[in-house]
């Protein structure tokens, strides 16, 4: 009997194919983008899972307020590790992590390999209990407990020695050697610790100072025993750090605390202001899962509204087999086999789109999926799960139809559709269009979003500035290296500073010393010399720019300059003018303010502008720019390259230019506003194959009526605005309930960036012209189609 169904299947299939196609397409590219975009929403909950007791592992970050603004980092100072180990049994394990190299990136050597890394970890001796790892060479219980030691994964090894067997040998870091001590798999690329060397932290200096609760600059995280109650041992924690650091907290509302965050929570749902690795999105997890299921939808209401709408035709079929004896659980089964031979043959088809589809997947996503995870007996099952219950679910309402005919009225040929099936293709037609709508709106103003983004004036230019790493052998030879720049016409303008201008992390706290107040606040502050401001085309609002005589000052009575932006003056009260020559100190450095600069964005447009100083001190300066002329960019930087190796030749020429930085803030909008344009356009076409369907289905209806209206002098453009009224109507009732949705949608959207534009009516009008335009096309495509037909041929056997 089962086979007896699917035989039965098949031929209604080859019977009516090209309804079949509609729905097999339709479902097969709905299939198709559930699975990459499943594959995507995987890789970002999956992420830091991969540790044996990845959920006991969690981050301690530093909370703080002063001033009334409130900063949150994810470092944290020496003491507090010590401090969880030692008073709070709940912890079973901790380690510090410290990775200079992101700032500043170290240049490691064996032989004649040269190379820049940015992933050069320092971490505690449990380094390995804490994140359960092991070891393909080495022992984790003493692979970081000496000095200049080091650990590095696989990849590494064959990188700079061309073997797996390191055990013992040196590699130059900085050129200070270290003894490589261990082996390490290479780990997936889904993690927030990209490390691909692991030094021990007592190679640091700061590892043998005494433990201090302030000048947080690592990162802290602990182990937690089982059942440990985090709520608790965070509360128990701030009391005691309450006490520790009562004495350096003045003021109302000023406070310090710890948090803690699982690790498997730190890509999707961290908060801090300077995490090294870019964080995810939680958001677009959830509206990428929506538009997956969204294009689904729309799939299986083209099958449901076809299959519905083909009940005339089955009606006669149903009522025989009812004569004949057949139950309608057997008739049901029927028609449930035939949705599964639809959805099993989709599903096919859909493994062969989305493994098609897969490199440009790669390439707006950001991430190598590879076509493998498509054969994966866990994918694999689910998928064919998944299908299974989907063809019950999308074939159960039409099969009920169906075999719900009453045979009498159906052998007699007096059979009508109901209206509450009409009703119901018309209110699903409605959906389809309405989900379209809200994906053009919104894929229309993320885009507008982010040319907001890219042409917003920043406050500093970006255009043509390489970006140099630089060291201390850099630092002696600056002065050549600038005069050597200039010399050759490369540019007139060099500078260097701490951080980039586009994501400044340092967080310190400023204090105003008068005779008769003492305030203080959280500021951002970046060491910077004094090409930096006119490198970078700032502009001085009042006092003036950092000189050389500034440096000579600080080396001769330690007497700093600073310059504060515009916002951390209205912090004060203080207009420009009148806070030059204000007496400061910014963690213990003390001088005066000698300028103050135009506010400028130095970080992501989703935050606002914050109180900033920019403060002399050579040590820190770990960038230098070079605004290039740009009349040849190509031979500009190949003429620094030849400065470089001459200049430097401790360190390989690695660069890159300010403007990739600042795109790479907006990495996740950018892969959105991407996704989301393919996406839309697929769901739009979907839902038009749907309709393209339902109208050919009705112009199939309404052959004989169309014949007879033509003999009566009805005209063809009467006739499809006959048979495309109805669907037209459908389409702007979609229109009037999508677009306020849209707008709300995405005006919550946008409330996530400080600095934005706004929905506007452009995208709101496009969608409607869009959508309009795309349905009215398809239907009248196919009615016109209908009424050319020549009415001989349809009332021949009249």
């Amino acid at each position: 009997m089962i086979r007896n169904y699917f035989v039965i299947a098949l031929r209604s299939i080859r019977k009516h194919l090209s309804y079949a196609a509609i729905n097999i397409l339709g479902l097969s590219l709905g299939l198709a983008t559930c699975m990459l975009l499943m594959m995507w929403i995987g890789h970002e909950l999956r992420y830091d899972r991969f540790y044996p007791r990845a959920s006991a592992i969690h981050r301690v970050s530093l909370e703080y307020a002063a001033g009334g603004q409130v900063s949150k980092i994810a470092l944290s100072p020496t003491a507090l590790l010590p401090t969880l180990v030692r008073e709070f049994p709940e912890v079973e394990a901790g380690v510090r992590l410290s990775n200079p190299s992101d700032d500043n990136a170290f240049v490691l050597q064996h032989g004649d390999k040269l190379f820049e890394e940015q992933h050069f970890y320092y971490a505690d001796s449990t380094f390995f209990k804490v994140f359960g790892l092991e070891l393909a060479a080495g022992n984790p219980d003493k692979a970081l407990t000496q000095p200049q030691s080091v650990v590095f994964t696989q990849s590494m090894a064959k990188k700079y020695f061309g073997t797996d067997d390191v055990m013992g040998k040196t590699l130059q870091v900085n050129g200070k050697e270290y003894q490589v001590t261990g082996l390490l798999r290479d780990q997936p690329g889904y993690t927030m610790l990209p490390f691909d060397f692991i030094a021990s932290f007592v190679s640091l200096r700061q590892a043998h100072e005494p433990p201090i609760w302030w000048s947080a600059n690592y990162t802290t995280y602990v182990l937690l025993r089982d059942q440990a109650d985090v709520a608790a041992l965070s509360d128990k924690l701030n009391r005691l750090v309450a006490k520790e650091v009562a004495g350096d907290i003045q003021g109302e509302g000023n406070y310090v605390r710890y948090n803690f965050l699982p690790l498997p929570d730190i890509r999707l749902r961290s908060d801090m202001d300077n995490e090294e690795v870019p964080v995810g999105n939680l958001q677009y997890v959830y509206i990428f899962g929506f538009v997956a299921l969204l294009v689904l939808i729309i799939a299986c209401i083209n099958y449901i509204n076809l299959a519905t709408a083909r009940a005339t035709d089955r009606a006669r079929e149903v009522g025989v087999r009812k004569v004949a004896g057949a139950m309608r659980t057997q008739l049901f089964l029927q028609f449930i086999c035939e949705s599964l031979v639809i959805t099993w043959i989709a599903l096919a088809l859909a493994f062969i789109l989305a493994r098609l589809a897969l490199p440009l997947f790669n390439y707006m996503t950001g991430v190598p999926f590879d076509a493998s995870m498509f054969l994966r007996p866990a994918a694999l099952g689910m998928a064919v799960v998944f299908t299974t219950l989907l063809a019950c679910l999308a074939g159960a309402y039409p099969a009920l139809v169906i075999t719900g005919f009453s045979p009498v009225k159906v052998l007699k040929g007096n059979f009508k559709t109901s209206g509450k099936g009409l009703w119901l293709r018309q209110g699903l037609v409605v959906f389809q269009f309405c989900a379209s709508i809200v994906l053009i709106v919104g894929t229309l103003v993320v885009l507008h979003q982010l040319s907001y983004i890219r042409d917003k004036k920043l406050g500093f230019d970006k255009e043509r500035v390489v970006v140099l790493t630089a060291d201390a052998r850099t630092q002696q030879v600056f002065s050549a290296l600038k005069t050597e720049i200039e010399r050759q016409g490369i540019s007139q303008q060099v500078g260097r500073a701490m951080e980039s201008p586009t994501l400044i992390g340092g967080g310190y706290s400023l204090n105003k010393h008068t005779d008769s107040d003492r305030e203080g606040m959280n500021v951002t502050a970046m060491a910077i010399d004094p090409g930096f401001i006119p490198t970078l085309g700032m502009e001085l609002v009042a006092g003036r720019n950092i000189t050389e005589g500034d440096f000579e000052q600080l080396a001769h009575d330690t007497t700093y300059a600073f310059i504060l932006n515009e916002n951390a003056l209205q912090q004060w009260g203080l207009d420009p003018e009148k806070a030059i020559g204000t007496p400061v100190h910014l963690n213990g450095r003390r001088g005066t303010v000698t300028g103050v600069v135009r506010d400028f964005h130095f970080a992501s447009l989703q935050h606002q502008i914050g109180p900033l100083v920019l403060f002399t001190e050579e040590i820190y300066h770990g960038n230098v720019f070079v605004k290039l002329k740009g009349r040849d960019i190509q031979q500009e930087v190949a003429a620094l390259r030849t400065i470089c190796q001459r200049l430097l030749p401790h360190r390989p020429f690695e660069y890159h230019f300010l403007d990739q930085e600042y795109d790479a803030l907006y990495q996740n909008e950018q892969r959105m506003g991407t996704v989301s344009t393919a996406f839309a356009v697929l769901a739009i076409a979907i839902a038009c194959m749907g309709l393209f369907g339902l109208v050919a289905f009705s112009a199939a209806q309404k052959t004989k009526e169309i014949g007879i209206r033509k003999v009566m002098g009805a005209t063809v453009p009467g006739i499809v605005l006959l048979i495309t009224k109805d669907f037209t109507r459908l389409v702007l009732i979609a229109v009037v309930v999508g677009l306020p949705l849209a707008y709300w949608l995405m005006s919550s959207w946008l409330q996530g960036f400080a600095y934005r534009t706004a929905v506007g009516t452009g995208p709101i009008v496009l969608a409607f012209l869009v959508v309009t335009l795309i349905a009215f096309v398809t239907a009248g495509v196919q009615a016109l189609q209908a009424a050319l037909v020549n009415p001989v041929k349809t009332l021949r056997n009249e």
